[in-house]
């Protein structure tokens, strides 16, 4: 596999997001689920809300949004997408928390041993045809699965989706927003699953994975607009955005220009255009084999389809027992920015299905109720203040750097949080990022944490680093020393540094973990006590005068 690609991680992927939302409502997830999302999902909410973007993938976000957008300021998370990278797989993921191997959507053209052809998932048809595959619908008869909304309607709670092909059918992204919004009004605890295609066509047509486009940018500052403004009129709800997959943009060529190498072949290659699948004639591998070499060679990576299975490219867990016949002999993945298309005369700017880091990233973004404390701000810089507390209790309002102002003011699209940094006295900057209560919390938390730190003076030191000095990948151990604090407390500052270059940290220990014995402090702290450096409990525990130092009594 080239080493620009990157595999797909199973272990962080977009299938813990319906698996969190799974475990949410005390369901058996069919997966690992998110650890991420499992921590904002706090609390009892009246809706929960799952709203998939089609190819929004990380980089269109940072690219065409910037670092200050409300997207990018609400992303708790980035996850892989599955393999491959595409929509059928990566939603039927989405909808099912179950891996590629495991549902057998496998791509978006997969052949079906029991039809003999090459099947268009989504629209059941037979391969670059509008000819029906069979009189049932192929995928959903021969490869069923239970969605998550399946499984939440089973287990007692209201489900529904919202998308321009099924469920409570929407006609825009305005469309879509506004029937998430009447469905959140209703009574009733329940899941809402929302997916809008607009923006994958958009990246298909245009671009914008790699470097800002402008035709995806109108596009994602509108939907962001329209998404704040959602969250500004919701209660008791939380709203999870995410992507399918990312896009990334291509030059294109196509296999049937290539007569003898697709007489090679028993069927038109399938799966994705950066993911394809080869079904070889028997007898002909060999001569494939050098033909694809000869025209693609430094192209695409050639794998057999055991050995794409053996590498956990498509899930890690126990295939679906019709998934091999899928693959057919060979598995090509796209290198760079190649890809095929199977449709002489189609081209397109970007795709996706491949396993670079833009096709593979998206983001994970989450909105909670953006009032949830009222509209008097005193209420948030008060919240910010009690969570500032219990990591240093210290913490006073009078400690807070006077250059920050918080205010709640009338916006475009109603009140919003707003931050203001005072540079001198002619210059102060005006920050509205479209924040929800909760990251406005987190930002005044952001702001004020340094300086809730430095007020707190140290009264004495005690150093531990080694006499003997201490080494780690080129950098040495300057100061390791425990500290005392005027204002009670205790910290460990480490600095250590290389030929050229140095850094520091100083680390609060919070009440809790000084709340046990010196023993249950070493056994809870070991990573944070040893760095990089290797200094171990052991070596604290025997450490002269550390226990006392430290006020621990036992």
């Amino acid at each position: 596999m080239s080493k620009y690609n990157v595999k797909p991680d199973y272990s962080h992927c977009i299938t813990g997001i319906p698996n969190s939302i799974l475990k949410y409502f005390n369901i058996e997830p069919n997966g690992k689920t998110n650890r991420e999302l499992d921590a904002v999902l706090d609390r009892e909410y009246k809706n929960v809300v799952l709203l998939v973007l089609d190819g929004v993938g990380n980089s269109v976000i940072s690219r065409n949004l910037g670092f200050e957008s409300s997207f990018y300021q609400h992303k708790i998370d980035y996850v892989s997408s599955v393999f491959p990278s595409s929509t059928v797989p990566a939603t039927t993921s989405l909808l099912s928390g179950l891996q590629p191997c495991e549902h057998a959507w496998a791509g978006w053209d997969v052949y079906y041993k029991e039809i003999g052809q090459n099947v268009t998932v989504f629209t059941n048809t037979i391969q670059n045809t509008d000819k029906q595959a069979a009189e049932y619908h192929a995928a959903r008869t021969l490869t069923p699965y239970r969605t998550i909304l399946d499984r939440i309607t089973e287990a007692g709670y209201a489900s529904y989706m919202v998308s321009p092909y099924q469920g409570i059918i929407s006609s825009s992204m305005a469309d879509t927003v506004k029937k998430i919004k009447k469905l959140t009004d209703e009574d009733g605890t329940k899941f809402i699953y929302a997916y809008w295609p607009e923006s994958d066509d958009i990246l298909h047509m245009y671009g914008g994975g790699g470097e800002e486009k402008p035709q995806i940018k109108k596009f994602l500052i509108d939907a962001q607009q329209k998404i704040v403004k959602l969250t500004k009129e919701m209660q008791d709800t939380i709203l999870i955005i995410t992507a399918d997959h990312g896009h990334t943009d291509v030059q294109m060529t196509y296999p049937e220009e290539h007569a003898d190498l697709m007489d090679t072949l028993e069927r038109l290659p399938s799966l994705e255009p950066r993911a394809a699948a080869f079904f070889v004639k028997k007898g002909r591998k060999r001569e494939f084999k050098k033909l694809f070499a000869e025209y693609y060679g430094g192209q695409f990576d050639l794998m057999t389809s055991d050995q794409a299975l053996e590498q956990g490219l498509f899930g890690t867990e126990k295939p679906h027992p019709k998934f091999r016949s899928m693959l057919g002999d060979y598995i090509a993945i796209a290198r760079d920015d190649m890809s095929f298309n199977f449709v002489n005369g189609e081209t397109w700017v970007s795709c996706h299905g491949g396993l670079s880091e833009q096709e593979m990233y998206v983001p994970l973004i989450v909105y909670k109720d953006h009032f949830f404390l009222g509209t008097d701000v005193e209420s948030y810089i008060g919240e910010a203040l009690n969570r500032l507390k219990k990591k240093y209790p210290w913490a006073d309002r009078s400690m807070f750097d006077k250059k920050y102002r918080y205010e709640i003011e009338e916006g475009k699209c109603g009140p919003e949080f707003v931050r203001y940094f005072r540079w001198d006295k002619k210059n102060t900057d005006r920050y509205a990022e479209g924040l929800d209560g909760e990251k406005f919390i987190d930002r005044i938390i952001l702001d004020q944490e340094d300086q809730i730190q430095y007020a707190n003076e140290v009264v004495e030191e005690l150093d531990v680093r080694p006499d003997y000095g201490v080494d780690a990948h080129g950098w040495h151990l300057e100061i390791f020393k425990f500290r005392k604090h005027r204002l009670g407390g205790y910290s460990a500052y480490v600095q250590a540094g290389d030929r050229t270059t140095g850094g520091s940290r100083e680390f609060f220990f919070t009440p809790d973990q000084m709340a046990g014995s010196f023993e249950d402090f070493l056994q809870s702290n070991g990573e944070l006590l040893s760095g990089a450096f290797g200094l171990t409990s052991d070596y604290m525990r025997n450490f002269k005068g550390l226990k006392e130092f430290l006020g621990f009594d036992r």
